[in-house]
């Protein structure tokens, strides 16, 4: 297994590594007719380090307004550094828009602002992973899981809630998803347990109760912030004690095996495929990891064929359409590796 990016181990503000998902869809009451019922679509953003989750509506799944409802989370929850997600088509459609906004406010910090860490905060980057590899957007998908649940238990069954009682059943339910623990410890000298939340980093609420008497500040609004950043301060102490050392257990994939490499004849598995035929290719191009281990390659695909008593000459001299296609490791099997072949792979 893989270590853990950096993303998860940093100490970073909330939502500075953001990655999202839409979900749904959900039927809600028209706000005028009420005998009309329109679909709306949920979206959930989940903070790499601490699990934290924001959610949101938006009413169809188009670029436009996947935009406006991050407007509405970069408003409440600061604009991210780094975002991770699946290639949905309203995705990839607002990343350029996106980019232009941010490298439009880095110009202008530069000219206007001297502040670093004003600078830092439109420091921005998109990654979006492999089509048909819902594994690697996991915090996600986890998040929408958690959230789902949560709106079972608040009695959210949609279909008889406007637009705005829908909206609150989704900020409650992602409030009680950010009250779940992250990790517990059982206190020596108490008869408690000890626990950490993703709220107790967004609200900073955690510990706030400390001694401030040795700090010089003059104003009420100052000592009350420096509280609340020590309050964080310690929150981060205990995530490193309790949560941090969990996240670094392997449970599998403990054992090496052999790289997919370039010339590799291998079976695409794509679970939405007909039944009947089977997509083979040929490995083109792979993307290993810091430590060598290949996540993705490019596959130059056409149609397997089988192997006939009649007409198989026919068919093996036939022109097939081909592709090129990015696919997660996790969905190729090697059926033939390259160097088993009788002769090399001759080059696209």
């Amino acid at each position: 297994m893989s270590d853990l990016p950096p993303e998860r181990t940093q100490r970073e503000s909330p939502f500075e590594f953001t990655t999202l998902d839409l979900f749904g869809p959900f039927e809600v009451k028209d706000a005028v007719k009420r005998r009309t019922n329109k679909k709306v679509c949920g979206i959930v953003y989940c903070c790499m380090a601490s699990r934290a989750v924001h959610a949101d509506l938006t009413d169809n799944q188009s670029a436009e307004r996947f935009l406006q409802a991050y407007s509405r989370f970069v408003a409440l929850r600061g604009h991210p550094r780094k975002l991770w997600s699946d290639r949905g088509t309203n995705f990839v459609g607002a990343k350029p828009a996106l980019y232009q906004l941010y490298k439009h406010l880095a110009c202008l910090q530069a000219v206007s602002m001297e502040d670093v860490a004003a600078k830092n905060g439109t420091e921005w980057n998109w990654e979006f992973h492999p089509a048909d590899a819902p594994h690697r957007n996991g915090a996600a998908e986890a998040a929408v899981k958690l959230l789902k649940r949560a709106l079972t238990s608040l009695g959210g069954t949609t279909g008889s809630l406007t637009w705005g009682e829908l909206q609150t059943l989704f900020y409650q339910a992602a409030n009680l998803t950010n009250e779940r623990p992250i990790d517990a410890r059982a206190q020596e000298q108490e008869d408690s347990v000890e626990y950490l939340t993703p709220n107790s980093l967004i609200l900073g609420r955690a510990s706030l109760g400390g001694d401030t008497s040795g700090l010089d500040l003059e104003t009420h609004s100052w000592r009350r912030l420096r509280a609340i950043q020590i309050g964080v301060d310690r929150f981060w102490a205990k995530w490193r004690e309790l949560a941090g050392p969990n996240l670094f257990i392997r449970h599998k994939w403990h054992r090496s095996e052999r790289n997919v490499e370039v010339g590799d004849l291998v079976w695409i598995a794509d679970p939405n495929a007909l039944r009947g035929p089977f997509r083979l290719g040929r490995i083109l191009t792979v993307y290993p990891d810091s430590k060598g281990v290949v996540r993705d390659a490019d596959v130059a695909t056409c149609a397997g064929l089988p192997v006939s008593l009649a007409d198989s000459q026919k068919k093996r001299n036939s022109t097939l359409p081909t592709a090129v296609k990015r696919r997660d490791v996790r969905r190729l099997v090697v059926l033939l590796p390259v160097e088993d072949q009788k002769s090399p792979p001759q080059p696209p």
